[in-house]
């Protein structure tokens, strides 16, 4: 089976396109990152977002290893969303990741939260333009993640119908603790 953030990165390449912006909100090792950027193109536009100095680090240097340069990296907390990302992409932006969790080789105590987690969702779909895709990877597994992912699937069960199409694709396993993928889409406009 594929893995997940394989899935993510399939299904925003069928919506983002060229020249499009995008925002990994959770830069982490920068793979969502750079495969935003080489999404976008050249004439795109990419902000990646994370707490911690050492993930932006280990984005900038792949971005620079895979000659991706349009991209700004920002140091702070993604609740933030709508003081970081400017409001002249507010219903214009093509694809959101969020990979939740904690930085892959570095401190485990440091993972996303619930409640900054939520408040920067809220941000992000007021980004989305019709037609975006908005894509969390969820990991009930570790310490907190459990109630991080209980908040989210409550919040997406909040959303309007008629705006957005909500999915979850579960990995592999039955356990309850196994990493989701979490989609939304926000509608067409007619």
């Amino acid at each position: 089976m594929t893995r997940l953030t394989d899935q993510a990165h399939e299904l925003i390449s069928q919506v983002l396109h060229p020249g499009e912006t995008a925002v990994d909100a959770t830069a982490g090792n920068g793979h969502d990152t750079c495969f935003l950027c080489q999404t976008v193109g050249p004439t795109g536009r990419v902000y990646a977002i994370d707490v911690q100095l050492a993930a932006l680090d280990q984005t900038a240097a792949l971005l620079a290893e895979s000659g991706c340069f349009q991209c700004e990296l920002i140091c702070s907390d993604h609740s933030l969303f709508n003081e970081i990302i400017p409001a002249e992409h507010r219903g214009a932006t093509g694809a959101i990741m969020f990979n939740l969790g904690y930085l892959p080789g570095g401190d485990h105590s440091l993972i996303t939260q619930r409640a900054s987690t939520l408040k920067a969702l809220e941000a992000a779909i007021d980004y989305l333009r019709p037609g975006g895709i908005l894509t969390i990877l969820a990991y009930p597994g570790h310490p907190g993640g459990d109630t991080e992912t209980a908040a989210i699937r409550e919040w997406l069960d909040q959303l309007s119908p008629t705006e957005f199409e909500t999915e979850t694709i579960q990995a592999r396993s039955d356990s309850a603790a196994a990493p989701c993928l979490l989609i939304v889409r926000k509608t067409e406009t007619e």
